[in-house]
């Protein structure tokens, strides 16, 4: 390796350390400060890794990306997210006897990052680290619901590829589903995704983002969603609570205002 591309990855790893350290998002300021190294070269680095997808950045701030847990999926230790809430959502899929995935957003498709279910699961088109177009599900529309608006305009720039009959794919009809999500607290889905299957989803909030989803389906004649919705939300909210008691204090830093947060969006 040369000492020009052995530098490179020297630089990386220690913008990357500087996430391992944090519990949250950070300016380029601050990883600059961190770091020690040149406002230029963080700047470029980072912009690098956010093409890659290795962080993701809202506004002028920076977090790991998904991408980072798709990695990481193939080793024994979970993600935060994924460790609180494994418990909650191996009850609701006790006492639904529905498939139950937890997912978070990368670009334009869900991460599943959990699936517990039984024999139904396995004629799902979900696994454990795979992806699907978020648009389509509604663990995906649940999470984009309650994400930065550049997030939704996103999507709509890219379109809304078709997976079955029912897939909302016209803009303002989405635009209409976005604003009905937010709403009422909870996404639903009835072969959508996949003809003959129904979900019920809801957001995992952290600073009022969606950060991750849950969501409970089945066959679509036995999902009945006045029934599921209240256990769902419930599931979503539990874990949001205890995410936010197991999480560090953030430091006192001025932060850019976000695009919308879940308490304006009405």
């Amino acid at each position: 390796m040369s000492d020009d591309a052995s530098s490179m990855v020297s630089r990386v790893v220690q913008i990357l350390g500087v996430f391992e350290r944090s519990a949250g998002r950070l300016t380029l300021g601050q990883i600059t400060i961190r770091t020690g190294l040149p406002r230029s070269s963080v700047h470029r680095i980072l912009q690098q890794l956010v093409d890659a997808r290795w962080l993701r950045r809202d506004g002028g701030e920076y977090s790991l990306g998904i991408r980072m847990f798709e990695l990481g999926s193939h080793v024994a230790e979970r993600t935060r997210v994924t460790d609180v809430a494994r418990p909650i959502i191996h009850e609701l899929c006790a006492t639904t006897k529905h498939v139950v995935h937890l997912g978070a957003l990368d670009e334009f498709d869900v991460v599943y990052l959990e699936k517990i279910g039984g024999p139904f699961a396995g004629t799902l088109p979900s696994r454990v680290g795979g992806r699907f177009p978020a648009h389509a599900a509604a663990v995906g529309k649940a999470l984009l619901a309650l994400s930065p608006r550049a997030m939704i305009d996103h999507h709509l720039q890219h379109g809304l590829d078709r997976r079955t009959s029912a897939t909302i794919v016209d803009p303002d009809k989405f635009e209409a589903e976005m604003l009905r999500i937010r709403d009422r607290g909870y996404a639903t889905d009835n072969s959508e995704a996949a003809v003959g299957v129904a979900c019920v989803a809801a957001p995992i909030l952290e600073d009022g983002y969606a950060i991750a989803a849950v969501s409970v389906c089945g066959p679509a004649r036995g999902v009945r969603v006045d029934e599921l919705k209240h256990r769902v939300m419930w599931t979503a909210a539990e874990i949001t609570r205890r995410l936010a008691s197991a999480s560090p204090p953030k430091l006192s830093e001025p932060q850019l205002r976000p695009a919308w947060r879940a308490s304006e969006s009405r």
